[in-house]
């Protein structure tokens, strides 16, 4: 490891500059892959700073993939795959409903249940509706008729696209022209966009088991859809050069519904790929990432794209609510003429007076502080469902994938013979609802479970934490 001057962090905090500072070192090859980095005790003691605060650095890099802990031995640098011509992008700086494929949109005639752990929330989340009110109340006493109900530009108002630019600057690392932010209705809609501004230049490549909106979209949109399958680092990159699909649609920082978080190694390899053929492009689709519940979010693929190969994408959906019907995607450069050439005819989607609203909670604050709130609200809520599981009487018989990378996870339950269906029924008698993980895979193949497991999808942003204590107490009765 070369030496650190922790000088040069400006406003930003100590583990979070010195965090940059060994990612750096590690994707360059100044830290060779393998190489074991000092403990947290004789590099805090080297640099002069808290061991906290070197815990902290290496408990990110350990999340993201570019530093491998192995208990008793220590902490080694990853092993990165190289890119063909391809620098590394400079980060930005730190001041600058889902339903599965095969499962009917109404469930009504099965009837609901008390506790639902198979979809998320359909209203407002926590403080949702507080927020927006007092947006749209400061937008109308403070904001001009002319801006608040005349027709906004294609791409949506301009002062929504810069606090957007702004806002993922702050959260998402990245560097971002506002002039390529397009405002949509919802991710669907964008989803749209995207299959618009690829069609008839080849395929795409979706993860599965996956989001089951994004490829049917691509399929009504006459997209050839590759359904391709996950490892436990994200989408086979192997499989998706076999396909011959020119886009990757993924979901790296908190993939839907498996909740894994795509490794670093296989991000690198993921633009390599991109980079190796002209009109190759990545949809990032960075639904849920501000929700990551143990450390920062993880940053986002396009912060590290030098290939100018990602179609970022993310929406306001699980911050705020699916509701307000706001989205937004960042074109690539190379995309930016291809836009007003095929879809400049397209008006905006989002109504001017929203898209203000929304431009004046992301430039207060109010918006990053709903979020830190309603982070804390979920983890409140994720605790007692997992503790609730685990101190109960099944407590032995499950396990949990992903709890801490947004707001629903993979339950594993000991299988003894009911199989999934049985397991879900029986949970449906003592009122709480199952989706098996199975159910969002469009290939049986794709969804391999260990062996005596059968694992489910639970989605609880619809939970009280007295309601999470309930649905646990419920379901360790009969699992």
């Amino acid at each position: 490891m070369r030496g650190i001057d922790l000088t040069g962090r400006g406003e930003l905090p100590l583990y979070e500059y010195l965090y940059r500072c060994i990612r750096n070192q590690v994707v360059t090859g100044a830290i060779a892959a393998g190489e074991r980095l000092p403990s947290r005790r004789v590099l805090a003691e080297r640099l002069g700073v808290s061991v906290v605060t070197v815990e902290g650095a290496y408990t990110q890099l350990v999340a993201e993939g570019y530093v491998i802990a192995r208990p008793r031995r220590g902490y080694y640098a990853a092993s990165l795959p190289s890119l063909p011509d391809m620098a590394i992008a400079t980060p930005a700086s730190s001041a600058a409903e889902i339903a599965p494929a095969g499962v009917a949109e109404d469930q009504s005639a099965a009837g609901r249940v008390p506790y639902d752990l198979t979809r998320g929330a359909n209203v407002a989340c926590q403080g949702a509706a507080r927020l927006w009110e007092r947006a749209l109340r400061d937008v109308l006493a403070h904001e001009p008729d002319e801006v608040l109900y005349r027709t906004p530009p294609a791409r949506g108002v301009l002062r929504l696209r810069e606090a957007i630019a702004n806002h993922l600057a702050r959260s998402r690392g990245m560097s971002v022209d506002p002039r390529l932010v397009v405002v949509g209705a919802g991710a669907q809609t964008l989803y749209g966009l995207v299959a618009q501004l690829v069609l008839g230049d080849g395929s795409v490549g979706v993860e599965d088991p996956g989001y089951a909106r994004a490829s049917e979209t691509y399929r009504a949109h006459g997209l050839d859809v590759h359904y391709l399958p996950l490892d436990g680092e994200g989408i086979s990159v192997r499989a998706l050069r076999a396909s011959g699909a020119t886009v990757a649609h993924v979901m790296p920082s908190h993939q839907f519904p498996t909740g894994r978080v795509m490794s670093v190694a296989r991000r690198y390899e993921l633009l390599g790929w991109a980079a190796e053929q002209d009109g190759r492009y990545i949809v990032e689709d960075d639904y849920d990432c501000e929700l990551r519940l143990a450390g920062r979010p993880i940053p986002a693929l396009a912060s590290i794209d030098a290939t100018g190969s990602v179609m970022y994408l993310n929406t306001f959906s699980k911050s705020l609510s699916s509701a307000l019907r706001i989205a937004y995607l960042v074109l690539p450069a190379a995309l930016d003429a291809v836009y007003d050439e095929r879809l400049g005819f397209l008006s905006t989607t989002v109504p001017a007076i929203d898209q203000v609203a929304l431009a004046q909670a992301l430039e207060s604050g109010a918006y990053e502080r709903h979020v830190a709130r309603y982070r804390h609200a979920m983890r409140e809520v994720r605790d007692a469902l997992v503790e609730g599981l685990l101190d109960g009487p099944s407590g032995e018989r499950v396990r949990f994938e992903e709890a801490d990378s947004g707001i629903h996870f993979v339950l594993e339950v000991r299988d003894e013979g009911r199989g999934e269906a049985g397991i879900s029924a029986a949970a449906r008698e003592v009122g709480v609802g199952l989706m098996p993980l199975s159910s969002f895979a469009r290939v049986s193949e794709h969804v391999g479970a260990p062996d005596g497991f059968a694992r489910f999808v639970v989605q609880y942003d619809s939970l009280s934490v007295d309601d999470a204590r309930a649905a646990a107490k419920a379901l360790g009765s009969v699992l």
